[in-house]
């Protein structure tokens, strides 16, 4: 199978350097990236002998890493466009860029004209701590945890000119969240009772409480305003949110982040892999409704905890394919309750290659041979402490899910 790597390093820096179809590209890249670059391609010629390999590469020069690899007998010209096509696609679905992968390995040589020195990073703008925004029982960072369990914790987010309806402090969250919690149990528990998995019993997320019994919530404004996100996302700048939030702190490897937007978006609700996901008041101009509310807790979840994963049948772009009435359908019609309708994908399945989603620490009750998503997605096999299975076809296979190694983050 080709395989796309994604690694994002530290902030934001635009460029338009790469050339395009059988062209070389020529920018900075880390000697980290062509180590690993090198190995794959010692790895590959050594399982496929006597093929030719062609590996198309984005780069901005610093940031945002992106490759997708090729091989066949001979190297024409109908397989160069498909190589490229689909390291473009890549870009364009992690990135939010329009811009072209370059030309790095043709007829297993190296051909990138590399750049000595990295360019000169811009500082990222801090988040916003306003007097204003500092009110009675509001937090701004993720307080004393009640236990030291795996945790999904809350950030409750406004722009830089959104109004603050302190939804995070009227109580209202904590409702939001309990109409999460009871629908995710309904799913689960009819799942469960269908496979006879889990004892029969439905599972609920494991929310972070405060020690003093209730809902942890952070507050955050972003330093941008609703109309920078929009300039940001018109200019192929990507989505900023994740590496504000992460590097502010809010980068628990024992936590997953659901960030609400407190505000309309343009985005619909989404999940950038482990550990983030986010839901918006408002998308696409549809107003979120407390129905609707559930599904996309459990599917953006689902997507941050590894759903659905290329070891998966039928996996098709993160999610199933041809199943309409299954919860992580690709179409998007409906809104969809059913898990895993065949229980050959992701829920309550039998590959123990795979890691099945039933199985996530980050669901109680809790699995007696569970996964770690940070383990399995941001770290080698030999670091894993939590996890029961070995999952050997998804080693080197899945670290674009790990938002934590795009970035750089140090374990």
């Amino acid at each position: 199978m080709k395989k796309i790597f994604l690694i994002i390093l530290l902030c934001l820096f635009n460029s338009s350097a790469n050339a395009g179809l059988k062209e070389i590209g020529n920018l900075y890249v880390s000697q980290e990236t062509k180590d690993k670059i090198n190995i794959q391609l010692e790895e590959n010629k050594s399982k496929k002998k006597n093929k030719k390999f062609i590996l198309y590469f984005y780069t901005d020069g610093d940031e945002y890493h992106i490759w997708d690899w090729g091989s066949a007998k001979e190297i024409t010209d109908k397989f160069h466009e498909k190589v490229f096509q689909k390291c473009n696609k890549s870009v364009k679905k992690y990135l939010k860029k329009e811009d072209e992968c370059s030309l790095y390995i043709l007829d297993n040589k190296i051909v990138w004209d590399f750049v000595s020195e990295k360019p000169e990073k811009p500082k990222r703008p801090k988040r916003i701590l306003s007097e204003k925004d500092k009110k009675p029982g509001r937090f701004f960072e993720d307080q004393p945890d009640a236990n030291d369990d795996f945790q999904i914790h809350v950030i409750f987010s406004l722009y830089a000119d959104s109004e603050d309806n302190e939804e995070d402090i009227n109580g209202k969250w904590e409702q939001w969240i309990k109409i999460a919690d009871d629908s995710i149990f309904k799913m689960t528990e009819k799942a469960n009772k269908k496979t006879n998995t889990m004892n029969s019993e439905g599972q609920r997320f494991k929310w972070d409480y405060r020690k003093d019994g209730k809902l942890d919530i952070s507050f955050f404004r972003f330093p941008f305003s609703k109309k920078d996100a929009k300039k940001r996302k018109k200019n192929n700048e990507g989505n900023p949110m994740e590496n504000i939030l992460i590097e502010s702190g809010f980068n628990n490897p024992k936590k997953i982040y659901l960030n609400f937007g407190g505000f309309a978006s343009n985005d619909w609700a989404y999940s950038t892999g482990f550990p983030y996901f986010s839901i918006f008041k408002s998308h696409k101009g549809n107003k979120l409704n407390t129905k609707e509310f559930g599904y996309f807790v459990l599917h953006e979840g689902l997507h941050a905890m590894g759903a659905v994963l290329p070891c998966s049948k039928n996996h098709y772009q993160g999610h199933t394919r041809g199943r309409a009435s299954d919860l992580m359908a690709s179409d998007g019609n409906g809104r969809n309750f059913t898990l895993d309708p065949k229980n050959d994908s992701y829920w309550a399945h039998d590959k123990k290659t795979c890691p099945d989603m039933q199985d996530s620490v980050y669901l109680t009750p809790t699995s007696e041979t569970p996964f770690d998503p940070f383990e399995i997605y941001c770290l080698e096999p030999d670091q894993w402490k939590t996890t029961k299975h070995t999952y050997r076809k998804i080693k080197d296979k899945n670290f674009e899910k790990c938002f934590y190694k795009r970035i750089g983050f140090n374990h």
